[in-house]
């Protein structure tokens, strides 16, 4: 468990369901980091051009409005580099595959668990 904590990192949290939203949350400030939650893929971009994160915990499938892959590429049109995972519920789609051509570092299935998110998003941090 040690090895997955964080050091107080910034992630930004982008789902839709608000359980799920609470849940990533309270699962990352265990894990020793600063969460903060959005709701759709343009809250993201508009808290973005504002402030900073280590890391984007994207959703690939967001109702309504764009999904996780639009929501990088917009992200990354004035963050070059932005670091991301993608945590999605379902089989790998070409809207996966392209976002991690992209540049986000890899999937994490949904549901996960404390130790799947801890790992992917230390594993995230160090590429």
């Amino acid at each position: 468990m040690e090895q997955m904590r964080g050091n107080g990192e910034h992630v930004l949290i982008v789902e839709d369901e608000e359980l799920l939203r609470d849940m990533a949350t309270e699962m990352l400030m265990a894990l020793g980091y600063s969460a903060v939650a959005v709701a759709s893929g343009e809250e993201a971009v508009s808290y973005l051009t504002q402030n900073q994160a280590h890391l984007v915990m994207l959703d690939m499938l967001m109702r309504p409005g764009i999904n996780g892959r639009e929501t990088y590429e917009r992200i990354l049109a004035f963050r070059p580099g932005q670091r991301a995972i993608i945590v999605s519920g379902f089989a790998d789609s070409s809207e996966i595959s392209r976002t991690l051509q992209l540049g986000a570092s890899q999937l994490v299935k949904k549901p996960y668990t404390l130790r799947d998110l801890g790992v992917a998003i230390k594993t995230a941090l160090l590429d």
